[in-house]
């Protein structure tokens, strides 16, 4: 039994008790008032009821987003089941994108080969540069030499022409001392020995005049020879400094060549790296326990 019963029967019978004292004291009475009895009745229990309407909702959200396209080909969960952080959830079939890698593969490894053309056309063309400037070196040594020898011969003909006015001074004084012989001859001033002497010394004159002209004709043809190699030489200089010029662009286009199919090549790398971790990404696992 309850303490809160024995406390009510406690006071009912408390009250009891009193009401039979009090009947007791007014039996002796003749004017005995009524007397209405009042029953206790239980307090009923209240219960409190609330009547409410909800939706149970997550601690926390997450969407599943596969970062690379394509069929599923194999789902290992249903809806409902638990999983835990980084168990396998769906497989994506690789097959399109192996194709694709490969497909990229064969893109940079042309590519990479272009590269290597392309550094074997720089070396080419530094080569050629190379071989343009030791043929201009030439031609300019060679145009030097033939200026300093049209120097030379234009010496020599200097002194050949020095030469021949000698000679030719020579030759004036023989055949005044020839025609002085013959006069003294006529005279008798002079033997017929001494006036072939006179005589032989202007042969001996003009031959030495023929001579020396014979040597400035060389020399002035020296001259001539050496002038126009010189203009040949001055020609193929020009020509050599043009293929300086021709080579060096070749160069410097060469090099632009690199380094576009090296960018190239470091592009489709690139896609080829992203290609690949795309196919590593097929598998798509839980991001939380859940």
């Amino acid at each position: 039994m309850s303490k809160r019963k024995k406390i009510i029967i406690s006071a009912i019978a408390i009250v009891l008790l009193i009401l039979a004292i009090i009947g007791g004291i007014l039996g002796t009475r003749k004017d005995v008032p009524e007397v209405s009895v009042i029953k206790l009745q239980r307090k009923p229990k209240l219960i409190s009821t609330v009547i409410a309407s909800g939706e149970i909702r997550p601690i926390q959200f997450i969407n599943l987003t596969s970062e690379v396209q394509g069929r599923i080909e194999e789902i290992y969960v249903k809806e409902g089941d638990q999983v835990k952080k980084g168990q396998p959830l769906v497989r994506l079939d690789p097959t399109q994108l192996k194709y694709n890698a490969e497909a990229q593969l064969a893109s940079l490894q042309a590519a990479q080969a272009e590269v290597q053309v392309a550094r074997s056309q720089v070396l080419a063309a530094q080569n050629q540069l190379s071989q343009a400037q030791q043929a201009l070196a030439a031609a300019q040594a060679s145009m030097d030499a033939g200026l300093q020898q049209v120097a030379t011969a234009r010496q020599q003909v200097a002194t050949a022409q020095t030469d021949v006015d000698r000679a030719q001074v020579e030759v004036n004084a023989a055949k005044r001392e020839l025609k002085r012989a013959e006069e003294l001859l006529e005279n008798n001033v002079i033997s017929k020995s001494e006036y072939d002497q006179a005589r032989d010394r202007l042969a001996t004159a003009e031959a030495s005049l023929r001579n020396a002209e014979a040597r400035l004709r060389a020399q002035q043809i020296a001259v001539n020879e050496a002038e126009v190699r010189v203009k040949e030489l001055k020609a193929r200089v020009a020509q050599q400094e043009i293929a300086v010029r021709d080579a060096k662009r070749a160069v410097e286009t060469a090099n632009l060549n690199a380094e576009s199919s090296q960018k190239r090549a470091e592009q489709q790398a690139a896609v080829f790296q992203s290609q690949k971790s795309q196919r590593d990404k097929t598998l798509q696992l839980a991001p939380i326990n859940g």
